[in-house]
């Protein structure tokens, strides 16, 4: 292990986790002999599985309200662009942790402490997330997470289909999605999934959003399968209330299952922070656990 990096290896998998943004930078399918993790060419889009804290996706011009003043801040909070310290490590677990700085108090003025693990279980890598209010007033904040799986090679976001695991009694899959600027205008009703809960991605699939945001909880499994109908990698996400999935505009060389505690500012949005659709919110000394899991491939039964 270096200084920056920690790997995790098993009979089925190699990962490794970065400090810079406690990021999940490489997912190795020991089983296939294939990277699973998009490799982050800069040229494309330079990350692979970035955390997203205190804010997902856009802010109304730029900016929220907290008691009456305006702050500053970019899309999906700055957590992912900052170093975090190497808190633990045994064979299978990797805990990297953020606390808030001067800098990061002056435009987000909340003092917090940021912990994000990942444990190697088989086929399986668990992401794990802590967020404490250091405070001494509540915190308000939006947590998820942002991995990028990427084409196969030699292949195409074509080859994959979408199964989100609904019956047909669950009913139809709602979605929404941003619109051109990136915040919330438009609810879409349309059906995304069909009654076998499966969405193949074909030519002009992204064409009508380029992010799917699926709320209310409605969706706590989604795969991604291959040709063959055989899963390429699943999300498992009971209990966190949006999912978003998205991909890059025309090139399509990966796709993101984003699963998230919030989500992006509707158009026009200029009210207090602690007011936002999917803000959460912390009392002093209080903290949060959540985490997903990624499931790379199928266990022989």
């Amino acid at each position: 292990m270096d200084k920056e990096k920690t790997v995790l290896e098993n009979q089925d998998l190699l990962l490794e986790v970065h400090s810079h943004g406690g990021e999940l930078t490489r997912i190795y399918d020991k089983n296939h002999d294939r990277e699973v993790l998009w490799e982050g060419k800069a040229e494309v889009w330079g990350r692979h599985a970035p955390i997203l804290f205190p804010f997902i996706g856009k802010l109304y011009e730029g900016k929220y309200r907290f008691r009456g003043q305006a702050y500053p801040m970019a899309a999906h909070g700055f957590a992912r662009d900052m170093e975090f310290e190497l808190l633990s490590r045994t064979e299978d677990t990797v805990w990297y942790g953020l606390k808030d700085t001067e800098e990061t108090y002056g435009k987000y003025p909340f003092h917090f402490r940021l912990e994000t693990g990942h444990r190697l279980e088989g086929n399986c890598i668990h992401v794990m997330w802590k967020v404490v209010n250091t405070g001494d007033v509540p915190m308000y904040f939006m947590l998820g997470g942002h991995p990028a799986f990427k084409t196969l090679e030699g292949g195409s976001v074509y080859d994959f289909t979408l199964d989100f695991h609904r019956k047909d009694e669950d009913g139809p899959v709602h979605y929404q999605a941003p619109n051109e600027d990136g915040y919330e205008e438009e609810r879409l009703s349309g059906f995304l999934a069909t009654k076998s809960g499966k969405a193949a991605i074909v030519p002009g699939f992204f064409h009508k959003a380029l992010t799917y945001i699926f709320d209310r909880g409605q969706v706590e499994k989604v795969s991604l399968l291959l040709p063959g109908g055989e899963p390429y990698v699943t999300i498992h996400c009971p209990g966190i209330p949006y999912l978003g999935v998205w991909t890059m505009e025309e090139t399509h060389p990966f796709v993101c299952l984003e699963p998230w505690f919030g989500r992006c500012d509707k158009e026009g949005y200029e009210g207090e922070l602690e007011n936002r659709e999917g803000e959460m919110s912390l009392r002093p000394g209080q903290e949060f656990c959540a985490g997903y899991q990624i499931e790379i491939g199928c266990k022989e039964s």
